[in-house]
């Protein structure tokens, strides 16, 4: 029996979420998403009957990731790609929510962190945004693991709000290839190793297999967080302490790293809004060709000999130097374009 969609349900979705801010909207099938994703973070494992999950993204500003990849400043993508963008996030969980719950049908609002305090695994959150955004038809994931999407490249932040309205779907989803050229720039980029393309992490949703980069959370925390020089190497600001990673730390163990071992600077500018004063890493999506190039499309006609067209970006000897990327073979394979 094939399922009844609510289409002018839908619509009104849709509408309501670009009313309030929302960047792109898609559908989700749940049914997709407890293929794609492990026990206890499936969209039925929090809540029961769900149907479909809504999808909005925020994009981050071009600026604070272009003047990150030039070493001038961390804080505005720290800000403004992160901090703030999950405020705005929440506004829109609770917004659209409510919105839904109005023609009587539950909806989980999950926060813009996505934390689960207390999961099996710590680094997960209550449901996987990125996979509800391939799901929906807006990405596809890179070789980083990062939903990447046409009109953005790897320069947003998703949410993803459970329901049980009876939502349609996207009918297609992406292939990687449609947002990803394999050029593998995520992983050379990556200051901790963290992302291990060999062998892959291998995902099937939606009839598609998906092959991405295997994240180590230990290792991409301790950069996140601020306690390694190595996250931006000749920038104007950068932490001064290397702090060894903990492969499993406990949470005592990362309270004191956080507090008690990380550069003084970061634990002043420390504030209430998970800032992680101003290191949070970045550099995936920072040096992310698929948003670098998105942004250049987006670009006035004016613009593409000014601003931040160029693709220079902070090398690791803290010169400025362009950034050509060449498709690698292994990138290439992973993607079916070998």
């Amino acid at each position: 029996m094939s399922t009844v969609y609510n289409d002018d349900l839908t619509r009104k979705v849709f509408r309501k979420a670009k009313s309030l801010g929302a960047s792109q909207v898609g559908i989700a099938s749940a049914e997709v998403l407890n293929e794609g994703l492990e026990v206890d973070f499936r969209p039925e494992d929090v809540l029961p009957g769900c149907r479909s999950v809504v999808v909005v993204s925020l994009h981050i500003p071009d600026g604070a990731l272009e003047i990150m990849r030039r070493g001038v400043s961390n804080y505005s993508y720290n800000l403004f790609g992160y901090a703030y963008l999950n405020r705005e996030l929440d506004f829109l969980a609770y917004q659209l929510s409510n919105f839904i719950e109005e023609f009587g049908y539950a909806t989980l609002p999950i926060p813009g962190r996505n934390c689960s305090i207390g999961a099996r695994k710590p680094s997960y959150g209550m449901l996987s945004f990125r996979h509800a955004a391939v799901a929906a038809g807006l990405a596809s994931f890179g070789l980083s693991g990062l939903a990447l999407t046409p009109k953005f490249g790897s320069r947003q932040r998703f949410l993803g709000l459970p329901t049980t309205a009876p939502l349609r779907p996207a009918e297609k989803i992406l292939a990687p290839a449609e947002v990803c050229d394999g050029c593998l720039e995520c992983v050379a980029h990556c200051p901790a190793k963290a992302l291990e393309i060999n062998p892959p992490h291998v995902c099937q949703m939606g009839g598609q297999t998906f092959k991405f980069a295997r994240a180590i959370p230990s290792k991409c925390r301790t950069m996140a967080s601020g306690l390694s020089s190595k996250v931006w190497p000749g920038a104007k600001f950068n932490p001064k302490v290397d702090v060894p990673v903990i492969a499993e730390p406990t949470p005592e163990e990362v309270y004191h790293q956080l507090w008690s071992e990380r550069d003084p600077r970061l634990r002043i500018l420390e504030h209430s809004e998970a800032t992680f004063g101003a290191t949070n890493c970045g550099r995936c999506m920072a040096f992310c060709t698929a948003g670098h190039e998105a942004m250049k499309r987006r670009l006035s006609p004016e613009d593409r000999q000014t601003g931040y067209a160029d693709d220079n970006v902070l090398a690791r000897d803290g010169q400025l130097k362009p950034l050509i990327p060449k498709p690698k073979p292994l990138g290439r394979e992973l993607l079916g374009l070998a």
